[in-house]
């Protein structure tokens, strides 16, 4: 996942700005500070504050931590004259070996073995399957992708108790459909992932881009702000995107999660 880099008026601010344009929980993101914000001019000038934030990826299982063991194990076999000599040693060539920066190592885990797309899409119909046999709907599950994202979808009759009230029962079966696939993985680099059941998320995304619309609308008229009401990062990401479609209207995001909502404000 590439990175994303925004502005605001402090490191908070900036850093739910990159969350409504990843569409993530802060759990699933990683930040990084580029820049603070300042008082210049004796405090009469403020400088914004610039993050930069991505997806955060699956660490890889690392060997380093096995082979120091092994290492140590073996060096205590020698003789105390002999480990001391090897400790004041380390201890130099730690001081002068130069030290690896946060941003080598952020992206060490970029480097992962891919898992093949198709054990993906096998791992996701295979366990959507089985909460469809265990639910004893009638129902069929599919595959689709959307910009490197795969969909696994559940079309049928009767499937509104996989939604549940306020799509909660939905979410939860992403989650764990998600834990499933890092669990086949095995910490190989996988795919973004999301599940649909009968078609919500398209219902719901034009729903949400038909809203913003008419409510831009009411800002043009007034030009006045508008705040709509808490939603979660992937809504209020549907909603930045239709506001950047329409002229005259800029949005941004206030308030702590879970209740962060969108404010409409004309751009002039």
């Amino acid at each position: 996942m590439e990175w994303v880099e925004v502005r605001a008026e402090d490191i908070a601010a900036a850093e739910e700005l990159a969350l409504d344009q990843l569409g993530v929980a802060r759990e699933d993101a990683e930040f990084e500070v580029v820049t603070r914000e300042e008082n210049r001019l004796f405090g009469l000038k403020k400088t914004e504050a610039r993050v930069r934030a991505r997806v955060k990826p699956v660490d890889v299982p690392s060997k380093t931590a096995n082979n120091q063991r092994n290492r140590r194990k073996k060096n205590g076999k020698t003789t105390n004259k002999k480990s001391n000599s090897n400790q004041k040693n380390q201890t130099k060539n730690s001081e002068n070996k130069p030290k690896k920066s946060p941003n080598k190592q952020r992206k060490e885990p970029e480097n992962r073995e891919p898992m093949p797309q198709k054990e993906q899409e096998e791992a996701v119909i295979e366990f959507l399957e089985g909460i469809v046999a265990n639910f004893d709907i009638d129902a069929n599950v599919s595959i689709r992708m959307e910009e490197e994202r795969i969909i696994g979808s559940v079309d049928g009759a009767d499937i509104g108790l996989l939604i549940g009230p306020k799509a909660g029962t939905l979410l939860a079966l992403q989650d764990i459909t998600r834990t499933v696939v890092q669990r086949h993985a095995a910490g190989r680099k996988t795919n973004r992932l999301s599940v649909d059941v009968g078609g919500y998320r398209e219902r719901r995304k034009a729903s949400l881009i038909a809203f913003t619309e008419k409510q831009a609308e009411i800002v043009k008229e007034t030009s006045e702000s508008l705040s709509l009401e808490p939603m979660g990062a992937a809504d209020r990401k549907i909603i930045h995107d239709a506001v950047s479609e329409i002229d005259g209207i800029t949005s941004g995001s206030e308030g702590e999660e879970p209740r962060r909502w969108v404010v409409l404000q004309p751009s002039d």
